[in-house]
């Protein structure tokens, strides 16, 4: 079978991540892949040699020139399935794969929602689609309440993990204290993952006494929310005790080097570092936009505090928490199946 997938996000995300996992499983199953990215994606990279990537960019939602393109790749490559995992292509992938009679599937990832005018328009979209996937029955459940979309055309499938066997400490390397406090907030630097929620936490607990240091993992997606994170570094004198990381490949190592791990985001499906974090035994304090619950049971839940409103305040509250109980936490046996959330699943 041949497969197209899409994918716009401009540098490595969770997103991105779950696109380059359903590229390598379709290829080990034998299928013809086919990608078509942004230039500036770190997929170009990891899969120029294995699969047919392609770089296109549309202006907007129904740009007659991407259209072409896209229209041109469908013939070229005798497409029979599409894949699209990002909005920006939303709307061309679905219409032009209607027009030649593909299948089309569109995949969410996040629960943004619509409203007015923009629900109405988006009707139509899902209507086209042979069906939807989402990472998470959260997300399913507002696509049938948003959009009347029959139950049995969403499909939730996972997001996979690759877990490494081994797991390095990296404190020594950014000359840390081993008996210091670790924080770590994981994604790609933007408003909507809130880190400056997480330097303020970090500040407030150094100056309540605690030994502090904050990595802050991800690359830069959003340069002015970057320049506001530095200025606010500097303006509380903190540059000492918050790392920013930018893009890094062994993730593993910082969740394995840090004593808790902070979502401070607005909006998630099922944040890809929360879960790996469980799976490595870390506790996680969250923004319950996070909608792990579904495939955690109670027992793994145990690792995890919520923070109903995420303000400064409320995180530094349940922070100091799980610092002054740690070593219970470290002492939980948690069994996790993996298989549960394998590539080769998805």
């Amino acid at each position: 079978m041949n497969i197209l997938l899409f994918d716009a996000a401009k540098y490595w995300s969770g997103g991105a991540e779950r696109v380059y996992l359903c590229c390598k499983g379709f290829k080990e199953k034998g299928h013809n892949v086919v990608l078509v990215c942004l230039p500036t994606s770190r997929l170009n990279l990891l899969l120029k040699d294995r699969i047919k990537v392609y770089n296109i960019h549309p202006i907007f939602d129904l740009d007659f020139f991407a259209g072409v393109k896209i229209f041109y790749l469908l013939l070229k490559h005798k497409i029979d399935v599409i894949d699209i995992h990002s909005p920006k292509f939303y709307w061309l992938g679905v219409f032009i794969g209607k027009l030649l009679n593909k299948k089309v599937f569109i995949t969410r990832n996040v629960e943004y929602r619509k409203k007015g005018l923009k629900r109405y328009i988006n009707k139509l979209l899902y209507y086209f689609c042979n069906g939807v996937i989402t990472v998470s029955e959260k997300i399913k459940n507002n696509l049938i309440v948003d959009f009347g979309i029959k139950s049995n055309k969403i499909k939730v499938i996972y997001d996979a993990i690759e877990a490494k066997s081994h797991q390095k400490d990296i404190r020594v390397i950014y000359e840390i204290p081993q008996d210091a406090v670790v924080l770590s907030i994981i994604g790609r630097i933007e408003e909507n993952k809130s880190q400056h929620i997480a330097v303020e936490v970090a500040e407030k607990l150094f100056k309540k006494g605690y030994n502090v240091y904050l990595f802050v993992v991800g690359q830069i997606e959003s340069k002015s929310y970057y320049h506001s994170l530095i200025k606010l570094v500097n303006k509380i004198r903190f540059k000492d005790r918050v790392i920013f990381t930018g893009f890094v490949s062994n993730v593993e190592d910082y969740i394995y080097s840090s004593d808790i791990i902070l979502c401070c985001s607005k909006h998630e499906g099922i944040p890809r570092t929360v879960v790996e974090s469980v799976v490595l035994g870390k506790p996680v304090v969250s923004t319950t936009a996070a909608k792990i619950e579904e495939i955690f049971d109670e027992h793994l839940l145990k690792l995890v505090k919520f923070v109903s409103v995420p303000n400064v305040d409320n995180f530094v509250f349940f922070v100091e928490e799980v610092i002054k109980n740690i070593e219970s936490y470290k002492k939980l046996q948690l069994k996790f199946d993996i298989k549960k959330f394998s590539y080769e699943r998805m």
